[in-house]
């Protein structure tokens, strides 16, 4: 099964010491079970809604067409609720929500889609925003029958997360914190349905 995962640096797993990231952790967990997956890390650092909006398609199509086996786990949202110099969201909210449902409805005509939510990163701001845009994002994917993980409240609940953001670069967890959101994303029953039964 081949499996694109596209967002941002949450993805690519920038501060992991290991560069292994949730998805590489996952992935790893996912093989040593037995499940035959190939995992496409799809993250590029800084990257809001709109970027991705820009690029999905053009990544995707040439790792899963043709593939009746493939699909695309989705995971973005903090780089929008990032503020400018201003003090306004890098992409206002109704925008992220419009951008969010045009990729999904056009992922989901060709491929499985599943969305895993936005992180906290320990402060007001952008967790604030980020908070109500989990919220929004969670209610666009019930709407659209799409299975939607967040992470929010768990991650900010967990002694790791955002203790390793503080030592960190303020922005990004080391491998505790990417081994923890693996854990959740491994127990998630869309994703558990997702493998299917062991080989």
């Amino acid at each position: 099964m081949r499996i694109c995962f596209i967002g941002d640096s949450y993805v690519t797993g920038t501060g992991d010491e290991t560069c292994q990231g949730w998805v590489g952790r996952l992935s790893a967990t996912e093989r040593q079970a037995g499940h035959d997956i190939t995992p496409y890390n799809l993250g590029v650092r800084g990257q809001t809604s709109r970027d991705i909006a820009m690029r999905w398609h053009a990544e995707t199509r040439p790792r899963l067409a043709g593939r009746h086996d493939g699909g695309i786990v989705l995971s973005f949202g903090v780089n929008d609720c990032t503020a400018t110099t201003h003090g306004q969201p890098r992409v206002p909210h109704d925008e992220t929500i419009a951008t969010t449902q045009r990729i999904v409805q056009q992922a989901r005509q060709a491929w499985p889609v599943m969305m895993i939510g936005p992180p906290p990163v320990g402060r007001a701001c952008p967790d604030g925003r980020t908070r109500a845009l989990s919220h929004a994002m969670a209610a666009l994917c019930a709407r659209l029958s799409v299975p939607f993980l967040p992470v929010w409240e768990p991650l900010l609940a967990h002694p790791a997360w955002c203790a390793e953001i503080a030592r960190g670069d303020g922005a990004h967890p080391a491998g505790g914190g990417y081994a923890a959101l693996a854990r959740i994303v491994h127990g998630w029953t869309a994703w558990r349905e997702w493998m299917g039964p062991l080989p």
